[in-house]
């Protein structure tokens, strides 16, 4: 069970936070939100994807990490397999939280550093990274995860303005995944959007410039250019199947 709170150097001066990721401590999922921001990092390694928020018309753009449910293949008892940690994974068991205040008496929320202090990777002992200095400075730690944060921050605004524009130019499209795996299950990702290729090429000068000004055509391409990886995650569950069968 989760429990926020504020982040408080007197309250919280002798917290640890584990290192490392490890199956049980949350990671279990098989896709994790990502930004703009972190496209070109992501694209090496993981498959981005959209998926559609509810009936709002808003699309998040996704990092694939397994096929099945609350499956995490780059995840196991040897940590995290891949060069590249996306920031919402990173970011644990950090998170953004809002306090109000009153500037020149005009109410304000302001963006302040919050933690599940019942995360797992909160330390129970001495192991793990310090959070806060001696002196109640922030640690290094902790001056990295502040970074993450903040890039995750302006990350949720830039994904909303992406969306918008995509959707305004309609360049997502659904796309149905039916994957056969080497033990011959198969498995289909529903829910999964991606661009349109065709439309993309279709665009005029003026729908391709509205999309290189703030800097979402590059988004576009590190989109497109991360497809190939669904068939090395495919590689990768198809690896874990034949680990588990010979050890049945």
């Amino acid at each position: 069970m989760s429990k926020h709170v504020l982040l408080d150097n007197v309250l919280h001066k002798d917290l640890r936070i584990l290192p490392g990721y490890r199956p049980g401590e949350g990671f279990d999922i098989n896709v994790t939100r990502v930004f703009p921001a972190e496209f070109s990092r992501l694209q090496m390694e993981y498959t981005i994807v959209f998926i559609k928020v509810g009936e709002s018309g808003h699309f998040e753009p996704m990092a694939l990490l397994g096929l099945g449910d609350n499956e995490n293949l780059f995840l196991s008892d040897k940590g995290w397999d891949a060069r590249y940690i996306p920031a919402s994974i990173e970011r644990q068991p950090f998170l953004i939280g809002f306090q109000e205040t009153t500037e020149d008496g005009i109410p304000r929320r302001q963006p302040v550093v919050s933690i599940d202090i019942e995360h797992p990777k909160v330390s129970p002992s001495e192991e793990g990274e310090p959070v806060f200095l001696p002196h109640g400075g922030e640690s290094p730690f902790l001056e990295r995860i502040n970074e993450v944060l903040n890039e995750i921050h302006q990350g949720h605004e830039a994904n909303e303005a992406f969306s918008r524009l995509l959707v305004g130019l309609d360049l997502i499209e659904s796309v149905a995944l039916k994957i056969t795996l080497i033990d011959g299950s198969e498995h289909n990702l529903d829910g999964i959007f991606t661009i349109n290729e065709d439309r993309l090429r279709e665009l005029n000068g003026d729908a391709l410039e509205s999309l290189h000004r703030p800097g979402f055509l590059h988004s576009v391409y590190m989109i497109m250019a991360s497809m190939p990886n669904l068939g090395k995650l495919i590689d990768r569950k198809n690896r874990a199947l034949v680990a588990a069968a010979s050890k049945a």
